[in-house]
């Protein structure tokens, strides 16, 4: 029988934290106003999950991604493109490694029936953030500070953890 493992210090609280100082701080502080094309879009974030099958002595583990968190701004019925699917497809991109952090677009050589051409998403140390809705340029910065605000807020509980101030071997 497998057991479904996710990180112990990126949660969906953590996510979701790190989603709201984001976007409160850029989106909607007025001065965005005069660059975003519009105040709408979606944002995935995948992380890794493992499947532990014990078949001897010795652990496995498979990876598998795990969409932890999909949020939406704006109102949907107003928005001209269907965000959450091109961002849901942007994260599938990145997690398959058909897109890279850094591109400035899609490689059309990697690019499958059913995927997106569009842009504008990171992955950093096994994190995937998707954004879809702005200016490609701006879904990926949106995206890295994400990214970077998830990294931060999961070492802020790691820090702060039993687990590190008893310096454990291992985590409970």
């Amino acid at each position: 029988m497998s057991q479904r493992l996710t990180p112990k210090f990126l949660t969906a609280e953590v996510v979701q934290t790190a989603v709201s100082m984001v976007l409160g701080g850029f989106m909607f502080n007025g001065k965005m106003d005069m660059v975003l094309n519009r105040k709408m879009c979606h944002i995935v974030v995948v992380v890794p999950a493992g499947e532990e099958a014990r078949n001897s002595d010795w652990p496995d583990y498979s990876v598998t991604p795990n969409c932890i968190f999909e949020a939406s701004v704006g109102n949907k019925s107003d928005w001209p493109h269907e965000f959450d699917e091109i961002a849901r497809s942007k994260a599938r991109q990145l997690w398959r490694g058909q897109n890279t952090d850094g591109n400035t677009d899609s490689m059309a050589h990697l690019l499958f029936p059913g995927d997106t051409p569009y842009w504008g998403g990171v992955k950093r140390h096994g994190i995937v953030v998707a954004c879809s809705g702005v200016q490609p340029y701006f879904d990926q910065m949106i995206s890295g500070m994400i990214a970077d605000a998830i990294k931060a807020f999961a070492r802020f509980h790691f820090e702060n953890s039993a687990d590190k101030k008893e310096e454990r071997s291992f985590l409970e």
